[in-house]
């Protein structure tokens, strides 16, 4: 497990028993099965005398609760309210803002945020590399959903009979040469999407131009926004297109969790 240790001999015993008490609580909360008091012995490797007066003092807390028949540990309900109480101070856009400019540091790209509007993407974030890749003008700005990687993403999320209602009665705007505006090729980009939980861009809405978009859901399991990375065609090799998709589906999963996605 992890050890933090300050240089101070009083503080240094405070903060080990603190970095052991989390050590404890995500293993009864990440366990596949209740833990018994040996499991999470031999899972933490603290001593079984501290751990038995660590154990005692989270039940007292109720951060864990001890079931005497079975012999095993659960969440607390102080735990499971602070849980929650963590979920319902979550701002959406705080959280969307946060996560595109962690992502944009983590890779040296631009990266976007975009919500669903009817058939549109509407870009609400937006943060921008040295040499930025981007369409967007401004924040609100407004692309047809079937053009970008963030609105195929969105796109993918809805029922067919809501998906067929939105595009089938509309001409497509043609952004560029690359844009998707046939409708059965762009149903079959949908249902790629669905499959393997992310969008490509290739140039749909600026030349030059790629992009690879994940979705982000809340607490119902809804898909209530999109993320993406933006990278000049130039640069879009196999291996970095792999990378980038990497770290877009682990940000916008960060993202998920974050807004109460279990």
């Amino acid at each position: 497990g992890r050890r933090l240790y300050m240089v101070k001999s009083g503080n240094s015993t405070i903060v080990r028993s603190a970095a052991r008490a989390l050590d404890v609580l995500e293993i009864v909360v990440q366990a596949e099965k209740a833990p018994t008091f040996t499991m999470i012995q031999k899972a933490s490797g603290i001593p079984k005398s501290s751990l038995s007066y660590l154990m005692q003092e989270l039940m007292q807390k109720r951060y864990v609760q001890y079931d005497p028949e079975s012999k095993v540990y659960y969440p607390g309900l102080a735990l499971l309210a602070l849980s929650a109480e963590c979920m319902s101070t979550t701002n959406f856009s705080v959280e969307l803002t946060r996560g595109i400019k962690s992502l944009q540091e983590e890779t040296g790209e631009t990266t976007h945020a975009v919500i669903r509007e009817g058939r549109f993407a509407i870009f609400i974030g937006k943060q921008a590399s040295a040499k930025a890749v981007s369409s967007v003008l401004n924040i609100g700005f407004k692309l047809g959903a079937h053009a970008t990687g963030c609105g195929l993403v969105m796109l993918a999320s809805l029922p067919d009979d809501e998906l067929h209602a939105l595009i089938d009665p509309v001409t497509l705007e043609q952004y560029t040469p690359y844009t998707i505006t046939d409708k059965k090729r762009l149903y079959r980009e949908i249902r790629r999407v669905r499959r393997y939980g992310y969008a490509f861009d290739d140039q749909g809405n600026i030349l030059g131009g790629c992009c690879i978009a994940a979705p982000v859901y809340n607490r119902e399991k809804e898909v209530v926004a999109a993320i993406s990375i933006s990278v000049l065609a130039s640069k879009a090799t196999i291996s970095y297109l792999r990378f980038l998709r990497r770290k877009v589906k682990e940000k916008a999963q960060e993202i998920s969790m974050r807004l109460g996605y279990l």
